[in-house]
């Protein structure tokens, strides 16, 4: 990793344990050392940035045990296992006269996107940066894979999904992602219907995996429950995380085709 320089003033702001969490984290190395010095300075004195990587950095033991769900971030075998990744090499494989070749935007394109809804509702308030500090990390992971990471907010209205291509900190989209937050009342479908439209336009359909982020208190429950989700999810082959705040209000009202479920009172 580049060895990198850092003034007086960003150690005085950063304490050393953020700075090391953001320079070992690859969504953070994809940039410029010029667009990292821009990020730290446009955020050195944000206390949401600086709880929200604090955060992320106490769930660190945590999110391993998410990554039960998903690629591992820390180990090399992030990547398929290596018949796997053979087979899908040789598919991708061209012939041009006596040279046998991949392109390079097959290499750059393994996996699907990965998709995390998080619902930003006015009873999600006390949760927002416990909801991003958690989805931090997966900047790194996406980075590590060259994989886009679609952050989907959601409260009675979907807001734009936030694309950070390959998992890198776009600064402009990493400041909408830091400071937007909806309000109101939670209608979890429509953004559900959103994610399954994203992956339906993804043509690399592999590992297509969903998180989300919830704290189960949508109005539209019934609705949920008799939709053909399932079905849907399942033809998509997409693996469904759930972080939910409470283990009680799972229980009243819970997400039945999830995967696993992770507890943040827990």
């Amino acid at each position: 990793m580049e060895e990198f320089r850092m003034t007086n003033e960003y150690r005085t702001i950063l304490t050393d344990e953020i700075l090391h969490f953001l320079y070992r984290n690859a969504s953070f190395q994809a940039l410029e050392e010029e667009q990292q010095q821009i990020l730290l300075a446009k955020f050195k004195h944000e206390p949401l940035f600086k709880e929200v990587v604090e955060i992320s950095i106490a769930l660190e033991e945590m999110i391993e045990e998410v990554e039960a769900t998903l690629p591992k971030i820390q180990d090399k075998d992030f990547l398929f296992p290596q018949e796997q990744q053979k087979l899908l090499l040789k598919n991708r494989t061209v012939t041009c006269g006596n040279v046998l070749y991949v392109p390079f935007d097959e290499m750059e394109n393994l996996y699907s996107p990965m998709i995390v809804i998080v619902q930003q509702s006015d009873s999600m308030s006390e949760y927002e940066s416990f909801s991003k500090g958690t989805i931090l990390p997966l900047f790194n992971l996406c980075a590590l894979q060259k994989r886009d990471l679609i952050i989907l907010p959601f409260s009675h209205t979907i807001a734009e999904p936030l694309i950070f291509k390959k998992g890198a900190l776009q600064i402009t989209l990493f400041e909408r992602f830091l400071y937007k937050h909806l309000n109101g009342n939670a209608q979890i479908v429509p953004a559900l219907q959103k994610a399954l439209d994203l992956f339906d336009q993804d043509k690399i359909n592999n590992q297509r995996d969903l998180m989300i982020i919830t704290d189960n208190q949508f109005n539209d429950f019934q609705p949920l429950i008799e939709s053909d989700f399932t079905e849907r999810l399942r033809e998509l082959s997409i693996d469904i995380s759930v972080i939910a705040m409470s283990e009680t209000d799972f229980e009243v009202q819970p997400i039945p085709f999830a995967d696993k479920v992770f507890f943040a009172n827990e």
